[in-house]
């Protein structure tokens, strides 16, 4: 067999591959949007129910987002410039969140109360430090998957910044907070822009931890993954196709807009 015609063979078991792939995917995440159409998905969506839930998840999502952010900026350029002691092991805890099955992240929230609630004497019920099966504890149930997500991506943001351009920030009398506010943040924008979103969108999808520390209470933890999760229990086949199909269009204008900064990323490079 000719060389042509190998990479001819070569190249066409690997595209049909890709293809059948692609195929597959469109047509899963597709069967959301022509299970019930479009007129009765919007009509389900504007229902209150719905509604009330959409604002629950974006709220809640994006005070997670903004709270991981806190942590997670000077945690990651820490990371990323200083040679800290234990730094291995500090990379295993902080991406240990992020890789284990969703409901143990739930059950050990639950241990942590359980442990605070022991060192309080059991007189957390009722204290602002009682967080389960309320809002504020849906924040947190988000926050812990956020934040080490976000220390991971912005790791990333902040490594594509040239250290040479640091250094001589700080050869021209820039200390080492100047020099990070001056250069490292506005030459990392893109990368923590795009971060940023990547953490809002798995904040909003959140589902196992929000489940076994807040519970499943339709009008007050029902966020939208819940909301999905309840509608599906109880029969309300529609209503969760209709909530499915929202998260998986608000999954892919995060990925558009994502990959929309990291090209401007690369142009800049």
């Amino acid at each position: 067999m000719k060389s042509s015609t190998r990479n001819r063979v070569f190249r066409g078991v690997f595209l049909t591959a890709l293809g059948l792939l692609v195929c597959f995917v469109v047509l899963f995440l597709g069967s959301a949007f022509l299970y019930s159409g479009p007129e009765r998905m919007f009509e389900l969506l504007s229902e209150s129910s719905a509604r009330d839930s959409i604002v629950l998840s974006l709220w809640t999502s994006s005070a997670a987002t903004l709270a991981a952010l806190v942590f997670a900026i000077p945690a990651a350029y820490a990371l990323t410039r200083w040679n800290l002691p234990g730094k291995t092991v500090i990379d295993v805890l902080l991406d240990l969140p992020i890789v284990l099955p969703p409901l143990v992240a739930g059950f050990s929230l639950l241990l942590l109360y359980a442990v605070l609630e022991r060192a309080f004497s059991g007189n957390l019920g009722g204290t602002p430090l009682d967080l389960r099966f309320r809002v504020p504890g849906i924040v947190l149930a988000q926050f812990t998957i956020a934040a080490p997500l976000a220390v991971r991506v912005l790791r990333a943001a902040f490594s594509e910044v040239p250290e040479r351009m640091e250094l001589m920030s700080r050869s021209l009398g820039q200390g080492e907070a100047g020099t990070f506010a001056r250069v490292s943040l506005p030459m990392s924008r893109n990368g923590l822009v795009a971060g940023t979103i990547l953490v809002w969108a798995r904040s909003i999808a959140e589902f196992g931890p929000i489940l076994i520390f807040c519970g499943a209470v339709r009008g007050k933890t029902d966020v939208l993954p819940i909301a999905i999760f309840l509608s599906f229990s109880n029969g309300e086949l529609e209503k969760g196709v209709a909530l499915s199909a929202l998260l998986i269009l608000l999954g892919a204008t995060a990925l558009v807009t994502i990959r929309r900064f990291r090209g401007e990323r690369a142009r800049l490079v």
